[in-house]
């Protein structure tokens, strides 16, 4: 295909296949999240954690079934920031878009500390076992790798496909030997029975389990098919059917890992009681769980291949690292062909087609997470959120168009379309409550931090008098800096809190309207209430202040065979439904 178009404008390259999308969708969920999800999910479920994945799998392809759609029908790169730009608006598109780019770029961070943590068994220095979090000098390695994979990404989309096909098909064998031989060397069938039986927790710790431990992180990741979509030969046929097979293979294949290993657990390896699944989280296993189930049985078939789950723990997380670094840089490349951000993060290198300017950025966003955040189970909570937010606009996207665009070419068309909308919306609704208030409360006043950022980019269309623009960013980040300042302090109850938080988004929401009377501004009033809503039903539902903490504790508090929620930990007015 031609470099350039008829007016000289250069295009990306388009490259990539059906197996193509699969094998990037494959990486972005076999990463590091089967290295270390498996193992976190044990403290919040149990053996439960099982149905964790069967739930997390069946919630996340309804979602990847309606952006399976919607990748058949605007095949763009940079697609998850675009999709709903044209269905609802520039602002409500905006909003949806940061949150996802801020997911993005928590990734290559999580991936470098996913490797940096495996390797602290054979590379000293880099990793702090007692305080769970990479050292200064593992700081700086990860970033050295975070550059190195910006550059691969520079490099071209076709160097980088052809290389990630090889490197996911090891991703993809090395999970599946793995489970076989834990499943015949290792596998204790009592460990499913123990202390509390399969739900020691009971059954709300099922959906706990999946945002803090890292299941939605690592089952989310079907999305990177998509961000390539521009850069595809057939986008209709090769979208849709590459996503798809991709879920369902991640899927059934987390569900025996999650099994084997449980039946793998070393109890006496551990230094535990049998069946103490919330100190699990601080036993020696937490850092590399394969690695030491694998070598504490003193197997020499095991052994030999712990050494090879060393050499995947850099791979896996390494290709993931490298996907996502695009991943981000591409998404805003999209924000950028939508005006939202300066034309420069548009631009293309003549040579390899690639967004420069929009890597360099990645590689800073991605630098400004990982210093304060240096350890893979503080941060996969905040990206997984995040991107569950973006995916809020799947459902609600596809219903616009179904009634605006009957007619548009659906190569992918699912039946029960409309329940299927429906249901997509709903579970990622839920999965953003059972984060817990603890994320969601940041990431709902991060989302709305952004709004001057739109109002600064977007006034191109806007038409704000300049004097009007300054007065009212000033204003804005003053107000929700002063906000902020007041809940983190607690200087504030709940109920005043989140009242001037919602009546800051309410007014400015109506001032933009007011000035420009656009029907774009408008029709992002469904994110200010969703927001509001959410927001209080997250606070004073079950899973508020020190909620999800609880599920961790050494002697869970028991109340007819479940666990209680420790009430006494969450900031409340009434009681706890």
């Amino acid at each position: 295909m031609s470099k350039t178009s008829t007016t000289g404008e250069v295009r990306l390259r388009k490259a990539l296949r059906s197996y193509d999308v699969f094998f990037l969708s494959v990486t972005g969920m076999v990463g590091s999240g089967w290295l270390f999800a498996e193992f976190g999910s044990l403290p919040y479920a149990g053996p439960a954690s099982i149905l964790s994945w069967v739930v997390a799998g069946v919630f996340f392809f309804v979602i990847g079934l309606c952006f399976a759609e919607l990748g058949g029908i605007l095949p763009f790169t940079g697609s998850l920031v675009r999709y709903n730009h044209y269905s609802h608006g520039a602002l409500s598109n905006f909003l949806l878009g940061w949150a996802y780019i801020i997911a993005a770029a928590t990734t290559p961070p999580l991936e470098a500390e996913a490797i940096l943590t495996y390797a602290h068994s054979y590379i000293p220095g880099v990793y702090n076992a007692t305080t769970g979090v990479l050292t200064p000098l593992g700081i700086v390695l990860a970033l050295a790798l975070m550059a190195v994979f910006t550059v691969i990404q520079y490099i071209g989309v076709n160097v980088y496909g052809t290389v990630n096909t090889v490197v996911t098909a090891w991703k993809l064998i090395i999970p599946i030997l793995t489970a076989i031989l834990l499943l015949l060397f290792t596998f204790h069938p009592s460990n499913f029975s123990l202390k509390g039986g399969f739900l020691p927790f009971g059954p709300a710790s099922i959906f706990v389990a999946l945002v803090p431990s890292g299941i939605a992180f690592a089952v989310e990741g079907f999305r990177q098919g998509l961000e390539y979509s521009g850069e595809t030969r057939n986008p209709q046929r090769d979208v849709p059917l590459g996503l798809v097979m991709a879920m369902i293979v991640v899927i059934a294949l987390y569900i025996v890992l999650q099994i084997s290993m449980i039946g793998a657990l070393n109890w006496s390896n551990l230094k535990l009681t049998p069946g103490d699944w919330g100190n699990l989280s601080n036993s020696s296993w937490a850092a590399s769980p394969f690695y030491h189930a694998l070598i504490s049985y003193a197997n020499p078939v095991l052994s030999a291949f712990a050494i090879v789950i060393l050499i995947d723990a850099a791979v896996s997380p390494a290709a993931t690292l490298g996907v996502y670094v695009g991943t981000t840089a591409r998404s805003l490349y999209g924000f950028s062909r939508l005006k939202y951000f300066p034309k420069i993060f548009g631009n293309l290198n003549p040579r390899f087609q690639t967004p420069t300017f929009s890597l360099i950025l990645t590689f800073i966003i991605g630098a400004i997470f990982l210093i304060p955040f240096p350890s893979w189970y503080s941060l996969v909570g905040i990206s997984a959120s995040f991107t569950v937010y973006n995916y809020l606009a799947a459902g609600i996207t596809n219903h616009v168009f179904r009634r605006v665009a009957p007619n548009l070419k659906r190569p992918f068309d699912p039946k029960l379309r409309l329940p299927l909308y429906f249901i997509g919306f709903l579970v990622g609704s839920l999965i953003i409550y059972w984060s817990g208030w603890s994320i969601v409360n940041p990431m709902f006043v991060t989302v709305a931090a952004a709004l001057p950022l739109f109002v600064v980019g977007y006034n191109s269309k806007l038409s704000l008098k300049r004097s009007t623009l300054v007065a009212f960013v000033a204003a804005y980040w003053v107000s929700i800096a002063i906000i902020g300042v007041f809940d983190f302090l607690n200087l504030a109850p709940f109920p005043y809190y989140w009242a001037a938080y919602s009546l800051l988004l309410i007014l400015s929401t109506y001032f933009l309207y007011s000035k420009t009377k656009l029907s774009e501004i408008k029709a992002a009033s469904w994110i200010v209430a969703y927001n509001i809503i959410v927001g209080v039903i997250s606070y004073y539902g079950s899973l508020g202040i020190g909620a999800i903490s609880s599920f961790t504790t050494r002697d869970p508090v028991r109340k007819g065979g479940e666990l209680t929620i420790n009430t006494n930990k969450i900031k409340k007015i009434g009681d706890v439904p």
